[in-house]
């Protein structure tokens, strides 16, 4: 018989503060970096498989593109490698009845640590400061994984069976509009009666995600130096009107979209330019005028938004931009998608299993969870769909994700170590 209570769960986590911690550091200083098309998480998955089978968890590796018939997937994104060892890890505490089944994920690999400009540690040497932990992925999404191990752990340390299967997951390739690892977990069919995504929520119980549009904008001309007396129209200064077209249509954008679950400060959507090239692949670039000029951007967008009727209004948008402004029409303007659709997701706050957690949730911390969507895009989707997992994100704060100096609060972890063992604890009693 069970008999595990809460007060069990949290001395038991003060008491194993100083070992969390120690293996959080460790999983750290793995650089499980994603380069596209490119991922080093091997060695952290290694290290991750041989945690999970000294706790006695039944261990399953597999490559993404393993995955019968995943590569014709509408979500699968081309153009991935995946080398011996890139792999997937999924560990399972099997049920000692058929109960109901839950899930805890994550992914392993974290952004490159570049722009080089880190000063409280280096990216994969991680320093414990003032209640933080920096370092490279300690936020995106070490600590989430950190805390859902450990509660698995804990609960086994302190006697718990529990009556269904407990899944913990590690999966490769989700930075870069990735996914892929999801996908190939949900298709493999380890899929559950719900599941907890421990992105870094700032402690917010999320049943919803934005989603990402991603695309560029290409304005194409003649090469050349004008040494002849010849008007070279340059596509770098056609660029500059493009990013103010750009901002014009994001302040529009974003006006006219709303959603009851993103409101308040850092809740409403955004958009962002994030490289401009102008170099012509297979080629070298001349020290003259280019002949062409992209532009890559990212369009965030609320749960209900689709792909292709976007596209519509964007192409009809700056094909309108062109028409009028005579310092673009002196260009080729084409626009492109790039990388996949990341769809937002949204599973109903009213959920039974989101209010069990928030309620948990509200013991061990002493407050209510503000309920509110996740204000950036992830493969909660793919939970969802083609998953069929009802899904919810909570993880901890932190800052400087994806930049330099990332950190993570370690008593979010810790308080998240206790909430998911209670909830495991109530959700498979």
């Amino acid at each position: 018989m069970n008999t595990v209570r809460g007060n069990d769960i949290h001395d038991h986590v003060e008491k194993r503060k100083p070992e969390i911690v120690s293996w959080l550091k460790e999983f750290i200083r793995y650089p499980s970096e994603n380069k596209p098309p490119d991922g080093y998480e091997k060695d952290a998955q290694d290290f991750l498989e041989q945690e999970c089978r000294k706790e006695g968890l039944i261990t399953h590796r597999f490559s993404p593109e393993s995955v019968e018939g995943i590569t014709g997937h509408p979500a699968w994104l081309r153009g991935r490698n995946y080398p011996e060892g890139r792999d997937n890890l999924v560990a399972v505490w099997k049920g000692e009845e058929d109960g109901r089944s839950l899930l805890l994920s994550g992914h392993t690999d974290v952004a490159p640590f570049e722009p080089d400009n880190w000063e409280v540690c280096r990216p994969y040497d991680p320093l414990e400061k003032d209640g933080r932990l920096y370092g490279r992925g300690s936020a995106d999404m070490k600590g989430g994984m950190a805390a859902a191990f450990w509660a698995v752990k804990v609960l086994k340390e302190l006697g718990f069976r529990p009556s269904g299967d407990i899944i913990w997951e590690a999966l490769v390739d989700e930075e870069f509009a990735g996914g892929n690892g999801t996908l190939a977990a949900r298709l493999k069919g380890y899929n559950t009666d719900f599941a907890v995504l421990t992105e870094p929520s700032c402690m917010e119980l999320c049943p919803a995600c934005l989603g990402a549009f991603l695309g560029s904008i290409t304005l194409e001309g003649n090469a050349g130096m004008p040494f002849t007396g010849y008007d070279i129209a340059n596509p770098i200064s056609g660029a500059a009107r493009v990013i103010r077209h750009f901002e014009s249509w994001s302040e529009e954008w974003i006006s006219r979209h709303s959603h009851p679950l993103f409101t308040g400060s850092g809740k409403e959507l955004k958009t962002m330019l994030w490289n401009i090239d102008s170099t012509t692949p297979g080629t070298s670039l001349q020290m003259g005028t280019p002949q062409v000029t992209k532009l890559s951007w990212i369009v965030w967008c609320y749960p209900g938004a689709e792909e292709e009727p976007f596209f519509r209004d964007v192409t009809s948008f700056w094909e309108s931009v062109r028409a009028e402004d005579g310092d673009i029409s002196r260009f080729n303007l084409s626009v492109e998608k790039e990388y996949h659709f990341i769809r937002p997701w949204e599973t109903g706050s009213m959920n039974q299993d989101i209010q069990v957690l928030s309620n948990i949730y509200e013991d061990v911390l002493g407050l209510k969870p503000k309920i509110a969507g996740a204000p950036f895009s992830c493969d909660m989707a793919v939970y969802g769909d083609p998953g069929g997992i009802p899904v919810v994100i909570l993880g901890p704060s932190g800052d400087n994700l994806h930049g330099s100096d990332e950190w993570v609060s370690l008593e979010d972890v810790f308080a998240l170590t206790e909430v998911f063992a209670g909830f495991i604890l109530s959700f498979s009693a």
